[in-house]
C-alpha cells in the first residue's frame, strides 16, 4: 500500500513539473513576441570590450 501510493505521489509530482515547464515556455514565448525578453545583458559595453581586446592583444 506504501509503494502504491509513494507511486501516485511520484506521478502527480511529474506532472505538475510538466505543466510549470509548459507554463514557462510559453510565458517565454510570449514575452519574446511582444519584444520584452531579451536575455542577459552584456556586463560591458561595445567601447569597453574594444578597450579590453586591445589591451590583450598587446599582453599577449
Amino acid at each position: 500500500m506504501g509503494r502504491l501510493l509513494f507511486n501516485v505521489l511520484a506521478m502527480v509530482a511529474e506532472f505538475e513539473w510538466g505543466l510549470i515547464s509548459m507554463r514557462t515556455r510559453e510565458g517565454m514565448a510570449v514575452a519574446r513576441a511582444k519584444g520584452r525578453l531579451k536575455g542577459k545583458q552584456p556586463k560591458l559595453t561595445a567601447p569597453q570590450r574594444k578597450l579590453l581586446f586591445e589591451i590583450c592583444d598587446r599582453v599577449f
